[in-house]
């Protein structure tokens, strides 16, 4: 039986390779994703929409001023400030050569997976509805109302 543990193993890196030097990335979390979601709410135009639609400008869009964060937290420093910068001021091809290990490390399935399992988390999608029914049995308090004349006065 396989262990949590082996699931995503230490070693889900790639490199990069920019003028000869090597950086490795890796994967982003979902509450790194969840953090740079919140920074940066145009990263919502990629989940919105037809899926093949025009993925590509909403990518674009969506990822334009994330991008610094986005290649930071993949080099293993979400938040901070001056690997952000300097992300967001690498050439357009230098951060693509980033971007797409990062996102494939991310999303080894595909962002189409991940939005329809997210999809079926969400809605239910798949499933017929279900309907519960409550039933709220009213309880009375044992402890006396205020203005009760057993109630003992209170000192002001």
């Amino acid at each position: 039986m396989a262990d949590l543990l082996d699931i995503v193993p230490s070693t889900a890196v790639d490199v990069v390779r920019i003028d000869g030097q090597r950086y490795v990335v890796r994967g982003v979390s979902i509450p790194v994703i969840a953090s740079i979601a919140a920074r940066f709410p145009a990263l919502k135009s990629i989940a919105i929409g037809p899926a093949a639609d025009d993925f590509l400008s909403r990518m674009i869009v969506g990822c334009a001023a994330a991008i610094g964060p986005i290649i930071a937290a993949g080099c293993g420093h979400p938040g901070e400030e001056q690997y952000e910068q300097r992300a967001a001021a690498l050439l357009p091809e230098q951060q693509l050569k980033f971007l797409v290990p990062i996102f494939e490390l991310t999303f080894p399935n595909g962002i189409g997976s991940v939005l329809e399992d997210l999809t079926r988390l969400i809605g239910g999608a798949g499933k017929a509805a279900k309907t519960v029914k409550l039933r709220s049995r009213s309880s009375r308090s044992t402890s006396p109302l205020s203005s009760d004349a057993v109630s003992r006065p209170t000192m002001q």
